[in-house]
């Protein structure tokens, strides 16, 4: 059979569509794994923190579960510790997204409209520019939907091996954030609600899934309860201290409501050729049948059970936390739209937007990596001199001793820049994997951040690995109190480190001292 490459486009074949699904997504996964180690100064905060927990190969912090942290661990150990190893972790959660959805939107669309459902993820923040950033949500992305497509064939075919997959999606997402329990009480209450749905409780399928579910995250329970819920006690207080006026309660849904709409705005983009102003919404279609009733439950159901939690965090509520509602939302817009014949004749033209896209987005990211400070006059942490800082710490270290540097202790941007960046990596010290007695046999560098009397510092954050010695708040002390727990340290005069940008910004000032091995 011949291949005409500018037939790919028209999406003629089922060869030409499964091309064009391939390439975008390897020009796509590529881009985001290789690139951003050369234009992006330093790993976010976020991607460092899964490195020090894969490191550790711990089964959950008092934050969240491990899952991702052991992927990036594994990358690195399989590529010597390579920059990009990060970035590679997220373009397999997304290039595995994209191809559930697109399996999932073949049954139920046209075979060109399932490919465009499936592509127009690309556009998704959460698949390009917040792909630099790997963290809990990365996976749980993959979990979420894959969890929902093994729901919707278990249901249609009723076979036990998709309620295992169901249960298999629903435990590894409990791994990778508690957020998976929206989906389980979506689940829940559709198995419940719908007439088609409510007769399998009587077959064994639904009590596969629970089982399956509840034997893989049973570990993780026996850690939390080992831990005393540290997990609750750090939900409850990102939800804050002060009680919020009801007022605010009330107000925090909708704000976070209307925080995604921008994230909807960019996944319509694509599809617009295809669509153009001549479509009317087909609501007939949202409960005509159980494929109508299942897609829309599942986009507008685990929606509704957010707003809920927004109203208890009262305005703390992050637009990133809704990054996992709307990856079906392509297919839905799709299927229940009536969209003129003619108009599939334009289905090239969305595959051009498509890898417009592609290409828009990485030029934004690149730009706005370089130039954002030149018209904001900040820079972020992504400029932040974490080589340059491990190599101080390594060098600093190695002076003194003739063994690797065992632990670093502090502030979490600092400690981790030199936990990821130095090899063999020393550990960032955490109750959660360290004694207090290693510590102080072992010894180690103290980091902590500089700033004016009075101020929190810079790049300042909270500690994420349960070290209560050790927070930046003017409430809870100044690093002077917190080095008297070290009455052997020398302190070192402090590092001065430049940061990368291409605007002058005061350079980072960062204290350091050493903990000599006993």
């Amino acid at each position: 059979m011949s291949f005409h490459f500018q037939n790919v486009f028209f999406g003629k074949t089922r060869r030409d569509r499964t091309f064009l699904f391939i390439a975008a997504l390897f020009l796509h996964a590529t881009f985001w794994t290789f690139a951003p180690a050369l234009f992006l100064p330093n790993y976010q905060i976020d991607t460092m923190e899964m490195m020090v927990i894969g490191q550790n190969w711990t089964l959950s912090t008092f934050k969240h579960p491990a899952f991702q942290g052991w992927i990036v661990e594994i990358l690195s150990l399989i590529f010597h510790r390579a920059e990009f190893a990060p970035y590679l972790a997220s373009q397999i959660a997304c290039v595995l997204t994209v191809f559930t959805v697109w399996n999932f939107a073949k049954k139920i669309l046209s075979p060109k409209f399932a490919l465009l459902a499936a592509l127009t993820l690309l556009s998704y923040s959460y698949f390009h520019y917040d792909s630099t950033i790997y963290n809990n949500r990365t996976f749980m992305r993959l979990f979420w939907i894959a969890a929902v497509f093994f729901l919707y064939l278990a249901l249609e075919k009723n076979k036990k091996r998709y309620w295992i997959l169901t249960g298999c999606a629903l435990g590894l997402g409990m791994y990778c954030k508690f957020t998976t329990v929206v989906l389980i009480v979506t689940i829940l209450i559709f198995m419940f609600v719908e007439p088609q749905a409510k007769k399998f409780w009587k077959t064994s399928g639904p009590y596969l899934s629970v089982g399956i579910c509840f034997l893989l995250a049973f570990p993780l329970l026996i850690w939390i309860i080992q831990h005393h819920f540290q997990q609750l006690n750090y939900t409850l207080h990102s939800i804050g201290k002060e009680k919020p006026a009801l007022s605010d309660r009330f107000l925090s849904p909708f704000l976070f409501l209307f925080k995604q709409i921008p994230l909807v705005a960019v996944l319509l983009i694509p599809t617009f050729p295809a669509i153009s102003f001549r479509w009317k919404w087909d609501f007939a279609k949202c409960g005509a049948d159980l494929t109508g009733r299942f897609l829309t439950f599942f986009i507008f159901a685990p929606l509704l059970l957010q707003m809920i939690v927004a109203f208890f965090c009262a305005g703390n509520m992050r637009t990133a936390l809704g990054c996992h509602l709307w990856l079906f939302f392509p297919t839905f817009l799709l299927y229940t739209l009536k969209i003129p014949a003619e108009n599939e004749k334009k289905f090239s033209r969305s595959m051009k937007f498509v890898f417009g896209v592609i290409f828009l987005f990485a030029a934004l990211t690149i730009l706005a990596a370089q130039l954002s400070p030149v018209f904001t006059g900040k820079d972020s942490r992504y400029h932040f001199p974490g080589k340059e800082l491990a190599q101080s710490v390594q060098t600093i270290w190695s002076e003194r001793y003739a063994t690797p540097l065992p632990f670093v202790r502090g502030e979490d941007w600092l400690t981790e820049s030199a936990c990821v960046y130095i090899h063999p990596s020393p550990k960032v010290y955490s109750v959660i994997w360290s004694k207090e007695e290693d510590f102080r046999k072992r010894g180690g560098v103290l980091l902590w951040l500089i700033g004016e009397p009075g101020k929190i510092p810079r790049h300042s954050i909270r500690n994420c690995f349960g070290n209560r010695d050790f927070y930046y708040s003017l409430e809870t002390g100044r690093p002077e109190e917190w080095l008297k727990q070290f009455p052997n340290a020398e302190i070192l005069p402090p590092l001065e480190l430049a940061l990368k940008t291409l605007v002058k910004v005061p350079p980072v000032k960062i204290g350091i001292a050493i903990v000599p091995p006993e």
